[in-house]
């Protein structure tokens, strides 16, 4: 963990302290013990490679002094070792009056001895030997013979022919200091560790950074910003108002908010900086200021364009792409060939991996609009400032870098067409009330522009989410929900049409084998068992996954059912995931046998607090299906 080196007085007290350390410290501590009568012994140490130092009085007080960068640890001298010293005083030489000199810690308050033991004391406080000297002459001088104090203060007084008494440090003092050591020695090595962190995170960030003191003097700069602002001496310890007035970092001290955004010049380069306060109570203490080439951010966004249209703007796939036999699948795919038929907005909500954006696709390609354009963003894959420039796009000179004449938004891009907006739920406040106006007005706006521009676009919205639960916390509008919550498509999870999984895992195997160049491996009954039992969280996209690494992985003569354990969740999670897995299969067993009596309607929508849509989940219908099958239900009674 570290070393510690310990200063000695006296010779005798190394073993005291090498018994204390091998009693508090394991093996990943190192003890060096050294002498140290006189400050210039301290002086002449080279300790470049210890964590921590210990060491008493006036040894302590030059450590500190001259040692840069090492913690010193005081070896306390306790009341109790000074009353022993006096004691010994008396007992030694019968004297009223004695001198008592040391480092100021050392004897901070020992006149109070006067008021309990029959003794006068003349406190001499110093700093070092060459203090001491002149100051024990002095007591001297005044007829004192006797002087108690540490090692350099009695060799003096025995050298001007007096009387001398030495304090010694009792075993306590030691162990606490030792204790204290490892403590300042661990924070120390925590501290390093974080600074070459937080130096590493700097000096590799694209950014540049600079910050100020509450002065306007800067106290760091990173290698970012050294070379973006061409700055060829070191700034730290300068005024950034003279250095570097465009980061404009005197004004936030002044007025203590931030600043985000501004395009400025500096050497012929345009950057962006973005500036900050640090603010320490009420007081603004610092400031920091951050900076990267506009044309830096250009080329980021133009890669993150690049991800979002890498599939193109075309609906690749249709109902016959959808696998599955279930009942559940069947009715899922039913509804969604009936919203293909119209012209109204359809909300697909299902668990991650079930395959949304395969039904937007489909639903797509067998609606009218089939010949125009599918556009499919992601919304939680891009912050809200480049997730609003890329919906709605933005004019000519919106912002520093805009391209020449603007630039069309995805909006525009599915004019006659659909766009899929995948993650509705994660979108901001702000960018719900622009979608808003979209839905009812049909109709956006450019960043930067004032012109209105009619769209002619179907809007397909996904979600894993439960958006009426957002929307009763608020975390979601209102207004917004029932614009996008128009035709509901729920798509079951893979455990509620358990009979789509084998078929679904061979389909997937004879794909895989194939692309692998492997034959084709068959599943016994056991493995299969095993398949439909899994709750398979992950749904299709879980199911293709394990597919593939079974054609990669499998050996010859078949698959396991072993084989398919090891890729599956850990036992534990495992049946807890059959368990539900298995109640809700006899739920939809029921359904699929047609046994929706009324009191098995009432009993689901009961355990769903009469959230109609999560019944009909359930059950493995629509809600529409659910509606009616009440509604018969009621007739008949």
């Amino acid at each position: 963990m570290g070393k510690i080196t310990f200063f000695i007085p006296y010779p005798e007290i190394g073993v005291t302290v090498k018994e204390i350390f091998d009693e508090l410290c394991d093996g990943e501590w190192e003890l060096e013990i050294i002498l140290a009568n006189y400050v210039r012994e301290i002086a002449k140490w080279k300790g470049e490679n210890t964590d921590v130092i210990v060491a008493r009085g006036v040894t302590a007080a030059a450590a500190k002094r001259l040692v840069k960068g090492t913690p010193v640890v005081d070896l306390p001298v306790s009341g109790y070792d000074i009353l022993r010293a006096v004691q010994e005083c008396q007992e030694k030489f019968a004297v009223r009056k004695v001198g008592i000199v040391g480092y100021r810690d050392m004897i901070y308050g020992v006149k109070g001895i006067e008021d309990i033991m029959d003794i006068e004391l003349v406190v001499a406080e110093v700093q070092d030997e060459d203090e001491a000297e002149p100051s024990i002459q002095r007591i001297k001088d005044s007829g004192i013979t006797v002087v108690i104090g540490g090692v350099m203060s009695t060799l003096i007084a025995e050298r001007l022919g007096m009387s001398t008494v030495f304090i010694r440090t009792g075993r306590e003092a030691i162990y606490h200091a030792l204790r204290e050591a490892k403590r300042v020695a661990r924070i120390r090595r925590w501290e390093q560790e974080r600074a070459e962190q937080f130096r590493a995170i700097l000096d590799y960030s694209v950014e540049g950074v600079v910050a100020v003191d509450s002065a306007g003097v800067i106290n760091l700069a990173n290698a970012a910003a050294m070379k973006l602002a061409d700055l060829k001496d070191d700034p730290i310890g300068h005024l950034a108002e003279k250095i570097l007035p465009q980061l404009g970092l005197k004004r936030v001290l002044e007025t203590g908010r931030t600043e985000l955004g501004e395009i400025v010049s500096i050497n012929g380069q345009q950057l962006a900086v973005n500036r900050v306060p640090i603010v320490v109570g009420n007081l603004t203490a610092g400031a920091v200021a951050t900076f990267q080439p506009v044309a830096a951010i250009q080329e980021l966004e133009g890669k993150i364009r690049q991800i979002i249209y890498q599939r193109g703007h075309v609906a690749k796939l249709s109902f016959s792409d959808i696998l599955g036999d279930s009942l559940a699948i069947k009715r899922a795919i039913a509804v969604a060939k009936e919203y293909s038929e119209v012209n109204s907005n359809v909300l697909i909500m299902g668990e991650s991996g079930t395959g949304k954006e395969i039904f937007a696709q489909s639903i797509h390609n067998a609606s009218s609009r089939r010949k125009g354009p599918f556009v499919a963003v992601n919304c939680a894959a891009l912050p809200e400032n480049l997730l609003e420039s890329e919906l709605f796009g933005y004019a000519e000179g919106a912002f520093t870098g805009a391209s020449k004449g603007g630039k069309m938004g995805l909006f525009e891009m599915g004019h006659r067409g659909t766009i899929f907006l995948d993650e509705i739920s994660e979108i901001s406040p702000k960018l719900q009330g622009r979608l808003l106006r979209v839905l009812q007005e049909r109709e956006i706006m450019r960043l930067g522009d004032d012109r209105v521009i009619p769209v002619d676009v179907r809007i397909f919205t996904a979600t894993n989410r439960d958006l009426f639960a957002l929307m009763q916390e608020s975390h979601f509008r209102e207004d917004l929900y029932y614009r996008v919550d128009i035709l509901r498509l729920v798509v079951p999870p893979l455990r509620e049409r358990p009979e789509d999984i084998v078929p679904m895992m061979m389909h997937f195997l004879k794909f895989y084998c194939l692309r692998s160049n492997k034959d084709f491996m068959e599943l016994d009954f056991d493995t299969q068992k095993i398949l439909r039992d899994y709750h398979w969280p992950g749904n299709v996209r879980e199911l293709r996954n394990v597919a593939e690494r079974l054609a990669v992985l499998g050996k010859i003569g078949g698959i396991r059912p072993e084989d398919v354990e090891s890729m599956l969740l850990q036992s534990s999670a495992k049946k807890s995931a059959l368990k539900v897995g298995a109640n809700n299969r006899s739920l939809n067993a029921e359904a699929g046998r047609g046994n929706l009596n009324h009191s098995l309607l009432i009993q689901v929508l009961e355990e769903s607090n009469y959230h109609y849509g999560k019944a009909a989940a359930k059950l493995g219908i629509s809600r529409t299906t659910l509606w009616r099958r009440l509604k018969e239900c009621e007739d008949l009674s």
